[in-house]
């Protein structure tokens, strides 16, 4: 509100400025013109007090026009407000962030995000270094299907993302640049890390996925 009031007193005074500048202008021509005209038709027309009190809201009109740096502060005043406003986490935000580490904690955690999935995803997930551990689901032969809950029994890939319920959030995909190390095997319990690049979703049963996977 505050910058909203200072912007628009800015923009009256550029406003202002500008409506006398051109009066200024204006007048002082008109007054040269009568004053032209005063002399050959040999009459007083008073151009010269026309072009002198033109002259002086011309000099009055640039004398109180804004000048850079002043529209440099409004301009760095509100950028500073906004990325403040914009940038302010939320207590449920913060629990999600620092819960990162441990899968099955953080996936209950932005799921209880709501309208800050999205601007919590892209300000401060996307790209992350992960560390997370699960079951191994299925093997692929760049990338593997890990199940990152406790609950695990037996489920395949085919399973959780065609039931018609949420299990697919409870799954996280780990893509090799390289290809799967051989020795993982279906039913292992291994950890992995990763850059995290695709998120998952509760209500569409979308599963997560870490690039450039590494084995620990």
């Amino acid at each position: 509100m505050i910058w909203s009031n200072c912007n628009n007193f800015l923009q009256g005074e550029l406003f202002l400025s500008a409506f006398f500048g051109a009066i200024g202008v204006v007048g002082f021509i008109f007054g040269i013109v009568l004053m032209i005209l005063g002399r050959i038709k040999k009459k007083k027309y008073r151009g010269w007090l026309v072009t002198l009190v033109s002259l002086i809201v011309f000099i009055a009109a640039v004398a109180t026009t804004p000048n850079d740096e002043k529209v440099s502060a409004e301009k760095t005043e509100k950028k500073t407000t906004v990325q403040t406003s914009e940038f302010k986490l939320t207590d449920q935000q913060k629990t999600t962030i620092d819960s990162l580490s441990n899968f099955e904690t953080f996936i209950n955690n932005y799921k209880n995000l709501g309208d800050l999935k999205t601007p919590t995803w892209d300000n401060y997930l996307y790209k992350k270094k992960v560390t997370w551990s699960g079951t191994v689901m299925e093997i692929g032969t760049k990338q593997i299907y890990v199940w990152g809950v406790d609950n695990y029994n037996g489920q395949t890939w085919d399973d959780v993302s065609e039931s018609g319920t949420h299990d697919a959030y409870n799954v996280f995909v780990a893509k090799f640049d390289n290809g799967v190390p051989t020795k993982i095997k279906a039913g292992d319990r291994i950890t992995v890390s990763g850059s995290l690049e695709s998120r998952g979703d509760y209500d569409m049963n979308y599963e997560w996925k870490i690039y450039n996977a590494e084995l620990k």
